[in-house]
């Protein structure tokens, strides 16, 4: 897709699409969004999702592991699109050496989301260690429980991972261990995960939450209306639409 095509198909965006074009656009070189002030970088970030190649790729790591933390989040979810297995390494590298949990948050969104089979396998591996690490902040483990669910159903759906599998089992423990968990964001996407996955052995866990755990996670529901719908999914059924909530989680 080119960038007259991204026009057309996001003609809100049209204007501030132009103004990064006259910026040099077409031409950037690798420093060249942190040459922008906040809006047209975040532009800019979004954009090479849609037309990026390995190059820019690197541009978003260089982001991520860089110091404006307020382009992180953007830089992680365009990366996912177009991250390949050569970035894996330094992805890792960023969760070796950086203790702030912004940073590290978005890395693991980046892995949680990333498209590239060939690394699917050891991403499950990192996102599990994640999850079960009680040192990380719980926005990152929740974080790597939504990853799980997302990479490993897509797994599953292509066939390249068996339900039988020691890793798939290992994984698998661990989102069910995280449903009893003392935080409430952990509760909440470990129930995404195994609704995600249909783990039928999750459903007396899931029952008890729906039942009694009415926290709320900021922005979206309760704990027990993401049980409600966990149990709906393993059931082969489909969940209501839900309006997410400002409530603080409690």
């Amino acid at each position: 897709m080119n960038l007259k095509a991204i026009k057309q198909q996001f003609p809100e965006s049209a204007s501030e699409i132009e103004a990064l074009e006259n910026l040099g656009f077409t031409t950037r070189q690798p420093s060249w969004i942190n040459n922008l002030d906040l809006d047209k970088a975040m532009t800019a970030c979004w954009l090479l999702r849609k037309i990026g190649d390995d190059q820019d790729a690197d541009v978003l790591v260089n982001l991520l592991a860089g110091q404006r933390s307020e382009l992180w989040m953007q830089a992680a979810a365009s990366l996912s699109s177009i991250m390949t297995q050569r970035h894996l390494s330094s992805l890792l590298s960023i969760l070796e050496t950086s203790s702030d949990p912004a940073q590290r948050e978005s890395v693991v969104y980046a892995l949680s989301f990333q498209l590239d089979s060939q690394i699917t396998s050891h991403v499950i591996r990192v996102l599990t260690d994640i999850a079960t690490n009680r040192v990380e902040a719980p926005s990152v483990r929740a974080q790597a429980l939504e990853g799980l669910g997302n990479q490993l159903s897509q797994e599953l759906f292509s066939q390249e991972l068996s339900a039988s599998s020691s890793q798939y089992q290992e994984t698998v423990s661990a989102i069910l261990q995280a449903l009893d968990d003392s935080e409430t964001v952990i509760r909440f996407w470990a129930c995404f995960a195994v609704g995600r996955l249909k783990i039928e052995e999750a459903l007396p866990k899931l029952q008890l939450l729906a039942q009694s755990d009415k926290t709320h996670v900021e922005g979206w529901w309760p704990v027990s209306e993401e049980a409600e719908d966990a149990i709906t999914l393993i059931n082969r059924g489909e969940p209501p639409l839900r309006q997410p909530c400002k409530s603080l989680a409690t």
